[in-house]
């Protein structure tokens, strides 16, 4: 009996210190979000009208293309394709940390925030007038994740500017190409895995200095 315990007790240690180093990592590789979850005054319905050009990705240059996004959104010319380039904060199979995002965007000189919030939150984030970029799964059950802005909600859904090809359902409004059941976008922000314990409903700001 006592072998078996302290069998399980290494175990337990093990897991603990795996999760302890893991969310060290994380939080150099990706900043730690900042919990919010103040309820806020938002309007029932909004969209962000004005920028009509949205990308759409070969590879994966999502974190890319939502950054040039926001350049955009604030008037300034941005290609995603040529800032995937050289982004920082890629990995060796492409892809992109949040701080990679954060950083360019510092370097254009935006103050960003990356916060763990909830539907609440996000509604009223976008309802300030900027798009919001999420940090979303591709679908939902898969661990392929992907960043894409917000730029609008309703009662029953949210509106993005969808940079994957596939995804696309929407081509009525040139303002967004995606709109997504808030139920299912629930899931799809769910991202929460071992390696990604704290990051699911996660979102990154943007704003003038």
């Amino acid at each position: 009996m006592q072998g078996t315990g302290g069998i399980s007790m290494f175990i337990v240690r093990s897991i603990i210190l795996w999760i302890i180093i893991t969310t060290i990592i994380n939080a150099y590789l990706m900043t730690f979000p900042m919990p919010v979850l103040r309820k806020q005054d938002y309007p029932s319905n909004y969209l962000i009208k004005g920028n009509k050009r949205i990308e759409i990705q070969n590879k994966r240059e999502c974190a890319a293309l939502s950054t040039a996004y926001m350049l955009r959104h604030f008037g300034m010319k941005a290609d995603g394709k040529e800032l995937y380039t050289n982004f920082p904060c890629k990995t060796s199979s492409g892809e992109v940390y949040p701080k990679g995002i954060r950083k360019v965007l510092k370097e254009k000189g935006f103050k960003t925030s990356y916060y763990k919030g909830n539907i609440n939150t996000l509604k009223h984030e976008v309802s300030k007038g900027n798009p919001v970029i999420v940090f979303i799964k591709v679908q939902n059950r898969h661990h392929s994740l992907h960043f894409v802005p917000v730029v609008g909600y309703d009662e029953d859904h949210f509106y993005l500017a969808e940079s994957l090809e596939p995804l696309i359902n929407s081509k009525d409004n040139s303002s967004f190409n995606r709109k997504v059941p808030i139920s299912e976008f629930k899931k799809l922000w769910n991202i929460k895995n071992f390696n990604t314990l704290f990051y699911s409903n996660t979102y990154i700001t943007v704003k003038t200095l």
